[in-house]
């Protein structure tokens, strides 16, 4: 598992979104980290057959997409605001 840090009390005053956001990530790399434990064979090369996963794995399966597509989705918000406002501050990457 991943450590993060929070960022700076004045960055946070200044975009307060940006800890929700961090908690967000941490959020969703504990969920991510649970679903690979708890589903181990999704981890397997190659994955198995969508039709031989039992519905359980099938939608940990889709859960793991999404929270990587929202990760990505955070990320590109961060820079983007970054961008905006005129910041150097390095991206919430943990």
């Amino acid at each position: 598992m991943r450590t993060i840090s929070l960022p700076d009390p004045d960055l946070l005053r200044e975009l307060p979104e940006r800890g929700a956001l961090l908690l967000l990530l941490a959020a969703l790399d504990v969920a991510d980290s649970t679903l690979r434990v708890q589903h181990p064979r999704l981890d397997l090369e190659p994955a198995p057959p969508a039709h031989s996963l039992p519905p359980t794995e099938l939608l940990a399966e889709l859960l793991l997409a999404r929270f990587a597509e929202l990760e990505t989705l955070v990320t590109r918000y961060n820079d983007a605001v970054n961008d905006a406002v005129g910041l150097e501050e390095p991206r919430l990457d943990f």
